[in-house]
Order: structure tokens, then C-alpha cells, then sequence
């Protein structure tokens, strides 16, 4: 995975792909990035194009396009911004991506659904409807949201750079499945653990990274621990447990803006992450923000709520 021509039109095209993408779509998702190398072509190309697409020896390269993949193809060349980095595209379609999978989770959202416990209920005295419906509408979706938002990080991540790979398939790894690798221009690679948060790790979990890290430097390569957000100054109980445990850990370790603009190779990467994102957002929520989108469907739930169980003492009941 790197953020390459080729590597953008097979991800976004299966993005865009209505249903699970089959090894032959990509295939042909993969002909046609290979033969594009810049935006602007491929979003000049027609349908015909991709189609008539050929070998040196004159034979097409793959059956016509069925409707589903020409559908993706057509979405994405509508989507993909010409006038801005590759990157900055994947991040846009990716964000767009994690957007529409909480406005279809918020739909989604149903009064049996969400799984209510009644002595968690009693106990939290959830006496209204409106504070039950809350409490359980905003848990169910938090779940949601981080789980997606952990994809959307690791995509970012992976998609910030040509020369960056996932660790996990990675041929070279010290005895580690790290989660990124870097292959640097020089030769020499940085291979990198990520974690979501400055407050994610333990001792055990520190010291077993720190052992890791130095096998990887006795052999002249880089290693590190990154942490998708968070100052390297700043108190955190990670880098509490670092800073106890680890000789050297802020030579280790990439924070926030530290391990996005390293692994991009762009000192003011998570300036253009930050604006991108918000960007994607804006446009694709309108004037209404996600948590007012999930306001709404709070209302819509009381609703049925009402209809179908009037009281909170006859909802109880019914869960018994």
C-alpha cells in the first residue's frame, strides 16, 4: 500500500463499488491505474476508454466493464480533484467514506437494536425516555464511530506517502508485525508501531515495544512507537510509563504531528490532514454536524418509543 496513482484507483474504485469487490474487479481496477499516471487523464478518459484499453500486441486488456464497475469508475472520476495532491485525495475520498458509514449507522439505529440492559437502566436511572434513548443511542454509535475511525486512521496513514507499506505483510519485520513500514530513499527503512491514543499502552506493552525497537536499531534501521495525536510534552499515561521505563523514549517514539509529518515526509502534513478533513466534512455533512444528525434521529426514536411503549415502566416490562 502506498500512495500511488495505480494504488488510488483500485482502493476508490472498490470504495465506490456497490457490493464486495471481487478479485477480477480489481483486476481490472489495477489495469486501469496502471495505464493513467496523472488525475487530470484519468478523469478525461470515457467509459469507451477503459474498455478499449489494449496490449502491445494489440489484444484488450479485459472484458467490457460491467454496470457496477462502471458506476465506480464514473464516481470516482466525478470525485477526485485534479487541482490538489494525490494524498489530499485520498484523504478526502477516505473521509467521505467514514462519513457515510455513520450517516448509514444513524439510520440504521432502531428502539430493539439497541440492546438495552435493565439493571444498567435502573442503575443509571434512566427514568425518561429521552434519557434512555440517549444514553443508549449515543453508546451504540460511539462504538461505531472508533471502530471506523481506526480503519480511517490506518488508511490515512498508509496512503500519505509512496514509499509507505503495511507492516504486516512485510517480507522484513525483526520478529514484529509492525504496523507501518517506510522505505526510505537512502536504503535504510523505518519500521513503525501505531497507537491510537497517548493513554493506549502499559508497561508490559512499553517494554515489549522497546525491545523490539532496539533489535531493529542494532541492525542500522529506524524504528519507532507512533501515536496519532497528543504533544510529545505533554502528561499523558503513556508517556508516564515511557519516560519511567524506557532510556531515551522521546528519541522512540513519533507523537502527533511528529509521526504524521515523518511518515509523509511533509513537515506540515497534519496541517493539510487537519484542513482536508474539515473540508470533506463541511461539504459532505452541509449545515448540519454529525451530532445534530444523530439529534434528529434521537427525535424519530422517541417517536416510536411512544408509540409502541408509551411509559418507561411498560418498556421495562417488556424486557422481561
Amino acid at each position: 500500500m502506498a500512495s500511488t496513482f495505480n494504488e488510488f484507483v483500485i482502493k476508490c474504485s472498490c470504495i465506490y463499488y456497490d457490493g464486495t469487490p471481487t478479485k477480477n474487479n480489481k483486476e481490472k481496477f489495477n489495469i486501469i491505474g496502471c495505464y493513467y499516471s496523472t488525475l487530470q487523464g484519468f478523469k478525461n478518459a470515457s467509459i469507451a476508454d477503459f474498455n478499449n484499453l489494449t496490449t502491445k500486441e494489440g489484444k484488450k486488456c479485459f472484458e467490457p466493464l460491467t454496470t457496477k464497475e462502471q458506476q465506480a469508475l464514473s464516481q470516482l472520476q466525478k470525485d477526485c480533484d485534479s487541482t490538489i495532491t494525490l494524498e489530499e485525495n485520498f484523504i478526502k475520498i477516505l473521509t467521505k467514506e467514514f462519513i457515510s458509514k455513520q450517516l448509514k449507522a444513524i439510520d440504521a439505529i432502531t428502539l430493539e437494536g439497541l440492546n438495552a440492559n435493565p439493571l444498567l437502566c435502573r442503575a443509571l436511572k434512566l427514568n425518561t425516555a429521552e434519557d434512555f434513548v440517549k444514553f443508549y443511542a449515543y453508546s451504540a454509535l460511539s462504538r461505531s464511530i472508533v471502530t471506523s475511525m481506526g480503519f480511517l486512521v490506518q488508511n490515512l496513514i498508509l496512503y500519505s506517502n509512496t514509499n509507505v507499506y503495511d507492516g504486516k505483510n512485510y517480507p522484513e519485520s525483526y520478529g514484529t508485525k509492525w504496523d507501518v513500514v517506510i522505505e526510505g530513499l537512502d536504503g535504510v527503512k523505518s519500521y513503525i508501531e501505531i497507537k491510537s491514543g497517548p493513554n493506549d499502552l502499559d508497561k508490559t506493552q512499553i517494554l515489549a515495544y522497546d525491545k523490539a525497537i532496539n533489535k531493529v536499531r542494532n541492525n542500522k534501521e529506524n524504528a519507532f512507537l507512533g501515536i496519532t495525536y497528543g504533544k510529545p510534552d505533554g502528561k499523558y499515561v503513556s508517556t508516564s510509563i515511557l519516560e519511567s521505563y524506557v532510556e531515551d523514549w522521546k528519541d522512540k517514539t513519533l507523537i502527533g504531528k511528529e509521526l504524521w509529518d515523518y511518515i509523509s515526509q511533509n513537515e506540515t502534513y497534519h496541517e493539510t490532514l487537519m484542513n482536508t478533513i474539515q473540508n470533506t466534512a463541511e461539504s459532505f455533512l452541509g449545515d448540519e454536524s454529525l451530532i445534530e444528525k444523530i439529534d434528529s434521529k434521537i427525535m424519530f426514536l422517541l417517536e416510536d418509543f411512544d408509540r409502541d411503549y408509551g411509559t418507561m415502566e411498560a418498556f421495562y416490562n417488556s424486557l422481561w
